[in-house]
């Protein structure tokens, strides 16, 4: 088999499948992955493909068809055009957890050596990135899962970014993990908890539910359990910024309990959807 007729093949067993977003694309990444080749190699040759390969990709391409995330199949994606490992243990980040990277960006850039929490870190996409593009900052992801962490350590490595980043394990909603924050007079506190309502969750996607870690996802009865820990149980130092990653029609709860506890010249910031997307507030 060569390597036009896998990618035929593959195409065809994704498109077929139905109920697939993306069925070339996610197979087009299957196959770079397996074979090691990029973009340009993927269209421009055509060389013959051992057994061993064509099978490890069909194999990964029935993992698809079962529901499982591409991403995690391929154990990569991109974020704020950095790579970033994932795995069965953190959320996939999504491009809209970006409009919250680049905002903070936005807000510290001119501060100089700023402290940074990041709560919730996962992936450690949000924290590593602040590390990567603003290279005076200094970032602690803080998780309840240790898994999480290793995963979020391993993408500060990867970017050379371990000499300022502290990753540590901890419960956003234990009183001393709290008291610890506000004694650590962060420049900024940032956080994607988990927003979906209870009972919403097993209403997304197959690929989520089945997939995705649910503990990431679940904010409790109406999705606004963590804004209310965080803002009420921790804060920055004065003059400091909380800035969240909201869902959909979260935005003026978030703003107003942050009112409520201080915070001023709060923004509530749109994705590209048009959706409040971030909320950002100043202590």
């Amino acid at each position: 088999m060569t390597l036009k007729q896998l990618r035929r093949s593959a195409h065809e067993k994704l498109i077929n499948h139905g109920g697939i977003g993306s069925p070339e694309l996610d197979a087009d990444l299957i196959i770079m992955h397996v074979l090691g080749i990029d973009k340009t190699e993927l269209l421009t040759r055509d060389p013959a493909v051992s057994d061993a390969a064509a099978i490890e990709v069909n194999a990964a391409i029935n993992r698809r068809l079962s529901g499982m995330p591409v991403r995690y199949i391929i154990g990569k994606t991109e974020f704020m055009s950095l790579d970033f490992e994932v795995n069965k243990h953190v959320l996939i980040p999504r491009a809209d957890t970006e409009i919250l990277v680049e905002a903070v960006i936005e807000k510290l850039k001119s501060r100089g050596a700023v402290k940074i929490l990041d709560i919730g870190c996962g992936s450690g996409c949000i924290g590593v990135s602040l590390a990567y593009y603003l290279p005076r900052a200094s970032v602690t992801c803080l998780d309840i899962s240790e898994k999480a962490l290793h995963v979020a350590k391993r993408n500060g490595e990867r970017h050379r970014l371990s000499g300022r980043m502290n990753f540590v394990l901890g419960d956003i909603k234990d009183e001393a993990v709290c008291a610890e924050i506000r004694k650590s007079e962060y420049d900024c506190i940032v956080s994607n908890p988990p927003y979906i309502p209870t009972d919403d969750i097993f209403g997304l996607q197959t690929e989520i539910v089945g997939h995705e870690p649910l503990g990431a996802l679940d904010g409790g009865d109406d999705g606004l359990d963590f804004y209310r820990v965080i803002t009420e149980k921790t804060a920055p130092k004065r003059g400091g910024i909380t800035a969240f990653e909201v869902g959909i029609n979260q935005a003026d709860d978030v703003a107003d309990m942050m009112y409520s506890k201080g915070y001023a010249k709060i923004e509530i910031i749109p994705d590209l959807a048009g959706i409040d997307r971030a909320v950002l507030g100043t202590l």
